[in-house]
């Protein structure tokens, strides 16, 4: 989700028991996992570094704790620097564990979304995700904005936060039986789109992925079949996957396929590639020549 609506959610859950400056640390704690979003520069030139980027390593619980440590660290800064001296153990620790449970509640929103986030990194690079929405929620994202500035402007006060608190609980459990009816409708891997009534859902078998256009009824239909290995053994991924490059992609993947394209072998995302899915926009594919290790 965006970090309008985790900065609003946390004005809301920590505002009544943390006014003023502990406020301050549980807000900034449930804003600064997103300032991932400047990490491309990095992770962009080392595909060693791809749980780096936007949803990676601060979007993991040790990153959560690593987040919260720079909120105290950067208030403890601030105290030096206005002549204000150390800002005591206590205060710190307080800080520290109120950005943390507010980095928390980041997670827990995010988490909602595909394609998930890595929260056990750096134990695993594995996402998880409740499959609830796909990626950013627009009508969350434009929900936040009105609620913000409606706030910034003085039309509307902080008793605002508990109705828009319910929209979005109303929200969030409107789309969660969504997804069960759809399940329970249509075997496979169910992902949703932009547009709440049309779903993603894919089947596997030995050879093949097979992608439908199913919602709340029995019906689906099928958009497109993308072969698992094409003109390359079945083994091909695996084979790589301690490749950077490999592993850049298939951490920003929902599935990937790898097929010979002349002399070289691409290992691709077919959802992403084929714009059935917009979300995440980079690292769709990677070429490996045969000469480098090509083994089909």
């Amino acid at each position: 989700m965006d970090s309008i609506t985790h900065g609003l959610v946390g004005i809301f859950l920590f505002h009544g028991p943390f006014p003023g400056l502990l406020l301050l640390f549980a807000v900034l704690g449930a804003i600064l996992p997103d300032s991932d979003i400047l990490h491309r520069r990095f992770s962009d030139r080392d595909p060693r570094l791809f749980v780096f980027s936007h949803g990676g390593f601060t979007h993991s619980i040790p990153g959560a704790a690593a987040v919260a440590g720079g909120v105290a660290a950067g208030f403890q800064a601030w105290q030096i620097v206005a002549g204000q001296g150390y800002a005591g153990t206590q205060v710190l620790a307080l800080g520290w564990a109120l950005a943390f449970a507010g980095a928390l509640t980041h997670l827990a929103l995010d988490a909602l979304a595909f394609p998930g986030i890595p929260l056990l990194y750096p134990a695993r690079t594995r996402k998880y995700s409740a499959g609830i929405f796909p990626g950013p929620s627009l009508v969350l994202f434009g929900t936040s904005v009105c609620v913000l500035l409606a706030l910034l402007s003085g039309h509307a006060g902080i008793g605002t936060l508990p109705v828009y608190m319910g929209f979005i609980a109303v929200f969030i459990v409107a789309h969660a039986v969504l997804r069960a009816v759809v399940t329970s409708r249509h075997p496979g891997l169910a992902i949703p789109t932009l547009n709440p009534l049309k779903w993603l859902v894919v089947r596997e078998s030995e050879d093949f992925f097979e992608v439908y256009s199913a919602g709340p009824s029995k019906m689906d239909r099928k958009l497109a079949s993308f072969p698992r290995h094409d003109g390359v053994g079945p083994g091909y991924i695996g084979r790589h996957i301690g490749d950077p490059e490999v592993q850049r992609v298939v951490y920003h993947s929902y599935l990937t396929v790898a097929g010979r394209e002349d002399k070289s072998v691409v290992i691709r995302d077919p959802l992403r590639e084929c714009g059935l899915l917009p979300y995440p926009p980079h690292y769709r594919r990677v070429c490996i020549p045969a000469g480098d290790g090509g083994d089909f």
